[in-house]
């Protein structure tokens, strides 16, 4: 059983296999759900840690149902909509892809949904995840599914170079991924299944794992945060999906952190969130786009949350803002982030084109906008930072400031209000807004 406080460790376990074979490349199986007779095993962890295969599994050409092994978990949704989870694991030398069929029925027998599903790519010994989706149905006993089996030649398995490290805190799950091969592993996303002591999963939330292409480059490091709302859980497992073109890149090398200054910002708000402000001032002679990825540590330097923020665009000379969200998170003692920059942009710098005035009165900001340029400024966000006379950041208001368009025009000026609603005695003001190359 994987604890559910601060455990680093993943566990492996044996899955359970009900297989009826149906051909050398697929197979059926009529799974138990939660509610019947269940005797599977705890869900098996997403990547074994510190393996990379180097086997040419292309020259593995058979395979059959029985090198694969299955297990299954039903989840009901708040909203009358039923999920059922497909753990598979390849046993085999193949490279193979997955997609499958299948049927709902109720405690009569009656087919009462059906739903499909797909797993890109997954190689020898790895294990991956995915999930027949019956929306509109509940009440369901048992699932049908059939599974094929079919040999992958475009993508490149990806599982297997993840080294994953995973901590279970009380409403989340944090996951830290690094990619030890040497492919871009894209369009990494990974699972959380949530379960209760009787092995039934009470709650899932998924994300994806990857940088501004979409992708974990070779060397790399990205963390995710897969929160639970409203359930205490008694253990947890997460999988991964993902893929690889083959291609391996590198990060923009155009700017790079000593091109930036950054002020960081913490917030607590009353809900129980933490918000941490990053104030980036782009110091070098390019255009960037800004993605950052971080991860908050409480006192004790344990994980407790992860996050992203991004910036579309900030100009040379230019200052602007973004923030981490970390859902769920109280009492962050540090946060450990780093940041990747894109110069090839779809959009352009517009912060240089706007004055800012602002009047700062006893119990509000108000801030005026004026576009000076030739081009539409568009989706112009203003940030209010409200602080006490120690430079504590006690509240943050934002607001977009812009017409019905979501533009401020050339020429124009467009005015807001922003509130502290508490005592402060300082407020700054950064913006966000670009404009779109056409």
């Amino acid at each position: 059983m994987i604890s559910t406080k601060n455990d680093l460790r993943i566990a492996l376990t044996p899955l359970l296999a009900m297989c009826l074979m149906t051909g050398c490349s697929s197979k059926e199986e009529t799974v138990i759900t939660p509610s019947g007779q269940n005797t599977e095993s705890k869900s098996t962890p997403a990547a074994t840690n510190n393996v990379i295969d180097n086997r040419k599994a292309s020259t593995a050409e058979s395979f059959s149902a029985d090198d694969f092994e299955t297990e299954g978990y039903l989840y009901e949704n708040s909203i009358g909509d039923s999920l059922y989870f497909v753990i598979v694991k390849n046993n085999s030398k193949a490279i193979v892809s997955v997609d499958g069929n299948a049927v709902a029925k109720d405690s009569s027998g009656n087919s009462i949904g059906a739903g499909s599903m797909s797993i890109n790519v997954l190689g020898p010994d790895e294990t991956s995840i995915g999930y027949f989706y019956f929306s509109d149905v509940s009440g369901i006993d048992s699932v049908e599914y059939q599974l094929n089996y079919s040999k992958e030649t475009f993508y490149k398995p990806v599982i297997h170079n993840l080294d994953v490290s995973q901590v279970l805190n009380e409403k989340n799950v944090t996951v830290t991924v690094t990619n030890v091969g040497d492919i871009n592993a894209q369009f990494v996303e990974a699972y959380a299944l949530f379960f209760n002591s009787d092995n039934e999963v009470i709650a899932y939330e998924s994300r994806y794992i990857t940088d501004h292409d979409s992708e974990i480059k070779p060397g790399s490091t990205l963390s995710g945060q897969l929160s639970i709302y409203g359930s205490d859980y008694d253990h947890a497992a997460v999988y991964f999906t993902g893929r690889s073109d083959g291609s391996s890149s590198k990060a923009d090398s155009s700017v790079t952190d000593k091109d930036f200054t950054v002020s960081e910002y913490s917030y607590e708000n009353s809900i129980g969130n933490t918000l941490y402000y990053l104030v980036v001032k782009n110091n070098s002679e390019y255009d960037a786009a800004i993605n950052a990825n971080g991860t908050a540590y409480d006192a004790n330097n344990t994980v407790i949350g992860a996050a992203d923020a991004s910036i579309n665009v900030i100009g040379p000379g230019q200052t602007s803002i973004c923030y981490f969200y970390f859902d769920g998170c109280t009492n962050i003692d540090h946060v450990d982030y780093q940041m990747f920059y894109e110069t090839d942009l779809y959009y352009e710098d517009i912060l240089h084109n706007l004055a800012v005035e602002s009047t700062v009165n006893s119990n509000n900001v108000i801030v005026s906008v004026t576009n000076n340029g030739s081009v539409p400024a568009e989706f112009v966000e203003a940030y209010a930072l409200f602080f006490d006379d120690s430079h504590n950041l006690v509240y943050v208001d934002s607001n977009y400031i812009t017409d019905n368009d979501s533009e401020i025009k050339p020429g124009a000026t467009l005015t807001k209000q922003f509130d502290p609603y508490q005592a402060f005695t300082d407020a700054e003001i950064y913006l966000t807004g670009r404009h779109s190359k056409h």
